[in-house]
Parts: C-alpha cells; structure tokens; sequence
C-alpha cells in the first residue's frame, strides 16, 4: 500500500489539490461560514499554495530574465557589427585622406618642378637584403610617353628615391639611395659644402654615409642635403636627406657624416620617373 501510494503521490496530491476546493465549495452551500473540512484544507494547502506560488513566480521571473538577458544579447551583437562597420569606415576614410595627401604632395612637387619631365610610377615589390636595396615599380602606361632607361633618376615630392636600373615594358627596378652601389652628388642646402652621398645597405634600416667631405668644410647635424646636379643623372636642388651625426677626424683631409634619406622607403607608393629636363627652366 505504501509503495502504492508513493508510486502515484504526486497525482494523488494533485486530485487532492481539486477536490478538496470543490468539496469546499459545496460544503459552503449547505453550512454557511467556515467549517471544519475548510480549515482543515486551508491548513493542508496552504503550505502547497505558498510552494506553488514560489514555483510559479520563480519560473516568471526566470523567464523574464531569460528573456532580458536574450534581448542584451541580440543588442550586444548587434552593437558589435555596428562596432566593426565603424572602425572599416574609419579605416577606409583613413586611407582615403592619407592616399590624398600624398597625390597632394605629388601634385605640389609637380608644380614647383615644372621644369622636370615625370613619369608616374606605383611601388609593387621591394627586394630588401643585407647588401642591397631595390624596389620594383610599374608605370603608368595611360601618362608614358617616353622609354624608361637605366640611370634616370626616380623622385618623390618628399625627395630623391634612387635611380632606375632596369627597365622592360611597363615595370622597372629602381636602386634605392640606401643601397651600397649608390652614388649622389650632394651639397649642404645651408654652406653649399660638396660631398657624395653613399648607400650603406644596412639591414634594419635606410641610410647613406656623407663622404669626401674636405676637414674645413662647416656641416652640421640637422643640415639638409640636396642634388648638386652634377653626374648627369639627378637634377639640382632635389631634397636627398638629413644629417645626423658626424665624424670629424683629428687628422687627414677629410669628414664623414652620416645622412637619414628624406624619403620613408617603408610606406612609399608612388614616385616619379624623371624622364627628361627642359633646358629653360633648369635653375641656376
């Protein structure tokens, strides 16, 4: 009997919990007032009711929350592509305002240069070794107009790059300032000192060594250098670089400096092939 009832308690109570209203209820017809059978169902019910309403207010307010937390987590979600579509944006309004300052600065160089026949080019590989430093650039076929050769002398509107050393259809190689076989004639912008800018090919960076500089020569650090428009190769008064330290020696005839070239090698893109000089407005 025991077994009976514990194997079938839980429908057991929930009859009793129908009945015992219903009986209630007609009991209160005949005898008005409370009676016996009423208290003593208040009394049982009342702890099952108070469960019962803990049980059902527990389950409301979970689902509540359930929904709640479902709601911020759709929000959440929703403000993180918003989030991401932002920084894309900024992202690609950044690069719109970089890309046109430099066409800014490229349009600037050609009208203060207009002396100089330029060929626009776009930096497509770079080879970066120990010993040399070169970088691939293909033109603009839709502006070429004359043959890229070797020799002619490649710039940007933040200064000198290098010089083209080969050339074949719409792309060329262009030996960089920094590489060891490079050879600028330069002077010093301020005393028009003379010297020879020498790539040095280091690894982790892009500098020249200012040579064949005489002792009595006045340099100093933070002195521009720029072409002397000598060699036949770049014009005059092209920005080259900056000195930073120098080398003065006790004894001998000459210094040496060390030259950081004007141009940022690692972020350029487009350059300028100058294929030509119209005599006329070489400057003096």
């Amino acid at each position: 009997m025991l077994d009976l009832i514990g194997r079938y308690k839980v429908i057991i109570i929930m009859v009793l919990m129908v009945a015992l209203p219903t009986l209630s209820m007609a009991l209160s017809r005949i005898v008005p007032g409370r009676h016996v059978v009423d208290r003593a169902m208040l009394m049982a019910l009342a702890p099952l009711q108070a469960g019962a309403h803990f049980g059902v207010s527990f389950i409301e307010g979970f689902w509540q929350d359930y929904i709640a937390l479902r709601d911020l987590k759709q929000e959440n979600e929703s403000l993180r592509q918003e989030i991401s579509r932002l920084r894309e944006e900024r992202a690609r309004l950044i690069g719109v305002l970089q890309e046109n300052k430099r066409l800014r600065g490229l349009l600037d160089f050609q009208q203060q240069r207009p002396e100089l026949k330029l060929q626009p080019a776009r930096v497509i590989a770079r080879e970066i070794t120990p010993y040399f430093r070169v970088l691939r650039v293909r033109l603009d076929t839709g502006d070429a107009s004359t043959p890229i050769k070797p020799q002619m002398a490649v710039v940007s509107h933040e200064g000198v790059v290098g010089q083209v050393i080969e050339a074949y259809d719409e792309y060329a190689d262009v030996m960089l300032i920094a590489d060891p076989r490079s050879n600028v004639d330069v002077i010093d912008q301020r005393t028009r000192a003379r010297g020879i800018a020498i790539g040095l090919g280091h690894k982790r960076d892009y500098e020249a060594r200012l040579s064949y500089l005489l002792r009595k020569d006045e340099i100093n650090e933070q002195d521009q250098l720029v072409t002397s428009g000598k060699g036949g190769i770049f014009p005059q008064e092209l920005i080259v670089g900056t000195i930073t330290s120098i080398d003065s020696r006790e004894y001998g005839l000459n210094q040496q400096a060390t030259v950081e070239p004007s141009v940022d090698f690692g972020r350029l893109e487009e350059v300028f092939i100058v294929t030509g000089e119209e005599t006329a407005g070489v400057r003096p």
